[in-house]
């Protein structure tokens, strides 16, 4: 029986997921929920009340971080280096990615400038150590695509689009290699097919119905009005 992925369209974490899945070539079906409205199943079945869960022979696997390592280590491609001292190094880093989405979240409801611009330089400052551990060209380890990668790739990408309403999240004087490896992580086939097409429109009318200070820089004419309570 196939795993089966139940997803939020928005959710950056199940979007890690959905990133090892396709490069892993593991066959598998989505299931899509209202984090709004969730079902009764899924409030049964979800821990934490919250996506990604992989089902799989019966059981319900959380956390994106700890599917990934399950996936990794059933599945044939490993995305993990073989080193051992180098995996140890990237979970460490997939933890700061974390860490460094929480920033994302900050940017999408802090309602003042002030407030958005003291989020902004506190990821800059976790881009710091983050741009001094990559190795590049092309992925973090070099040229070898891994699960840290995975983790990052949906917080880029959607640093990528507020960066299309409001320039300037991607220096590439302090930060040339994170705006390297983002473009290379955006172009890559996998990243582009773990969303819905629709994945930049669906964020960019989230920032509206948030109404924080990135809703500012959105054209009002094309957005629905609402307030969307997602963590995501």
């Amino acid at each position: 029986m196939q795993p089966k992925l139940i997803s939020y369209k928005l959710c950056p974490y199940v979007q890690r997921v959905a990133i090892a899945l396709k490069l892993k070539a593991v066959a598998h079906t989505i299931d899509y929920i209202d984090l709004a409205g969730p079902p009764d199943w899924f409030v049964k079945l979800s821990p934490l009340a919250r996506v990604p869960l992989l089902l799989v022979e019966g059981h319900v696997l959380f956390e994106s971080a700890v599917i990934n390592e399950y996936l990794d280590e059933t599945y044939p491609n490993k995305l993990h280096p073989s080193d051992l001292i180098l995996r140890a190094k990237n979970r460490a880093w997939i933890e700061h990615g974390n860490s460094c989405m929480a920033n994302l979240f900050q940017l999408s409801v802090k309602d003042s400038e002030q407030d958005f611009n003291a989020a902004r330089d506190d990821l800059f400052a976790k881009f710091d150590p983050l741009e001094h551990a990559l190795v590049g060209p092309g992925y973090f380890n070099g040229a070898s695509f891994s699960l840290v990668d995975a983790s990052y790739a949906p917080l880029l990408q959607r640093l990528e689009y507020i960066d299309e309403i409001k320039p300037g999240f991607f220096d590439s004087t302090r930060h040339p290699k994170i705006c390297a490896w983002k473009n290379c992580l955006l172009e890559l086939e996998a990243v582009r097919e773990s969303c819905l097409p629709e994945i930049r429109t669906l964020y960019l009318e989230l920032l509206w119905k948030r109404r924080g200070y990135l809703s500012r820089f959105l054209d009002k004419t094309k957005y629905r009005d609402g307030i969307e309570q997602s963590i995501y």
